[in-house]
């Protein structure tokens, strides 16, 4: 880390938690990269170990034994010698306004268990560079104190980064976060327009996705230009960034080439003078590039771009960790409905019948409505199954899932596979005559398949056997008496064909 500290002292990091085990994980893996750890497990050990020897960054659990972590970042703020000290909350609460509330309090960021090692040196890095930053820049400000110009732009440039990171670590996807972040520079670093550019799925190219302009000019040929264009590495400014992950500035673009700048000739029309361009990393991998311009030429700034660049390391880990978010979602949606649903026949199972007879039954009876439910049973099945083999057995059941799903096609009612080849179909707001027609529309429909039966002493073709059961819930009787019910009605069916 290129920090003034770090050339003679390591960082000293505060790890409050009361769980060993994430003292241990955390502290091993900071002390590895060189920082010097100290530990409290609880919120008055962490307050009073701030203020006797001021550490330099406090990792922070919001569930403490004694007081909370909310608790104790306003009781740290509070204090003069410790309320410059940044604090990163560290919780298994990952609803929004647990978020928020950190951030209210004073946090300057927040990391959701389980963590990963990963992320959370990053997040660490960011905010102790933030840190050194706002350090030097109050050493800047009283050795200018004459010059006050100067001092208000180091004063502007603090705001930027204390209001920025908080805002983008708000944000719930990515898009929304590089919005914030071009919002913000353009707002407070005073650039004309700002824009973001993504790279598509196979990482080929990048494309423009959106972009800001705060004055009163009108860029709008300017961006819908924009959207037509991508760029592959080392072609063009965009380009040029991808290839050397650096940002670059153009201090006049008038002086370069249109080789170089393909909007060469409409930013002069815009009346652009000045550009800058700077990537958001991920561990030596460009997630997005930030391109800012300004109509005015101006030289080079370095302090300009490291101050972004900091914004961007922020970004950088909001943008990974909404990203992961998003795939543990997906797969978390995946396992839920590979949880729901039959593997033979991929309707719901026998677990999602239950929950959503008893979902029904709770609605139905607060409103007052009838619930109907209909169990249907292949007939004299044992017999086609021995004769044709379970091969032919799980693909007449596939078949005849399907037709009852077709059927039964309305998003409240639920088809299942209740048993080995029995189906149920849950029909709420439905009273008994409406289910005998559907009931015979799923006895109907399953005959005219003329699945070969050979062996049913009934039919040539399979056929199935219905019981039909429909009450309104009351408070004196459950969703068990329903079932019963329909079950009891498919039983006297089947004994009167002579099956089972």
């Amino acid at each position: 880390m290129n920090k003034k500290k770090s050339q003679y002292l390591p960082e000293n990091i505060l790890v409050v938690d009361d769980a060993p085990e994430n003292l241990r994980l955390l502290s091993t893996m900071l002390e590895h990269h060189g920082y010097h750890v100290r530990k409290a497990i609880n919120g008055r050990i962490a307050i009073n170990g701030a203020q006797i020897a001021k550490p330099d960054l406090i990792l922070l659990d919001i569930n403490l034994p004694d007081i909370d972590g909310y608790e104790v970042c306003q009781k740290l703020k509070s204090l003069e010698q410790t309320k410059e000290i940044p604090i990163i909350f560290i919780s298994a609460y990952s609803e929004e306004v647990d978020k928020v509330r950190a951030f209210e309090v004073g946090g300057r960021d927040y990391i959701t268990k389980p963590f990963k090692l990963r992320e959370v040196l990053a997040r660490v890095e960011n905010q102790l560079s933030i840190y050194q930053l706002q350090i030097e820049l109050k050493e800047k400000k009283l050795e200018l104190e004459k010059e006050v110009i100067e001092r208000q732009n180091y004063e502007e440039q603090l705001r930027f980064l204390l209001l920025t990171t908080p805002a983008i670590s708000t944000t719930l996807d990515i898009h929304s976060a590089l919005e914030v972040t071009i919002n913000h520079v353009c707002a407070n670093i005073r650039w004309d327009f700002g824009e973001a550019w993504l790279p598509n799925s196979d990482n080929s190219r990048f494309l423009y996705t959106q972009s800001c302009y705060l004055n009163s000019q009108d860029f709008s040929e300017f961006q819908n230009y924009s959207k037509r264009l991508s760029f592959t590495p080392n072609v063009d400014l965009v380009g040029r960034v991808w290839q050397a992950q650096d940002a670059e500035w153009i201090e006049d673009i008038s002086e370069i080439s249109s080789q170089e700048f393909e909007r060469y000739n409409l930013a002069l029309k815009m009346g652009f003078k000045s550009a800058f361009a700077v990537p958001i990393l991920w561990s030596n991998e460009v997630l997005a590039i930030l391109v800012f311009f300004k109509q005015e030429t101006l030289p080079k700034n370095q302090h300009l771009i490291d101050l972004v660049k900091i914004v961007g390391t922020h970004l950088g880990v909001v943008m990974q960790s909404q990203k992961a978010e998003y795939t543990l979602k997906l797969a978390n949606q995946r396992l839920s409905l590979l949880a729901t649903l039959d593997g033979l026949t991929q309707i719901a199972n026998r677990h999602r019948f239950d929950q959503y007879l008893e979902q029904e039954w709770q609605r139905m009876k607060l409103e007052n409505l009838p619930l109907s439910l209909i169990i249907c049973d292949l007939d004299f099945f044992k017999l086609y199954n021995d004769n044709y083999g379970s091969q032919a057995g799980d693909d007449c059941l596939k078949k005849i899932a399907k037709t009852i799903q077709e059927i039964v096609n309305i998003p409240e009612y639920l088809v299942a596979r209740y048993g080995g080849e029995e189906f149920a179909i849950i029909l709420p707001n439905t009273n008994t005559k409406s289910a005998l027609i559907i009931a015979e529309n799923i006895r109907s429909e399953v005959e005219n398949l003329k699945i070969l039966h050979s062996q049913s002493p009934i039919n040539e073709f399979v056929t199935i056997s219905i019981g039909i059961s429909s009450m309104v819930p009351q408070e004196n009787n459950s969703s068990a008496e329903l079932i019963a019910m329909a079950e009891k009605a498919l039983s006297l069916k089947q004994r009167s064909r002579g099956d089972k």
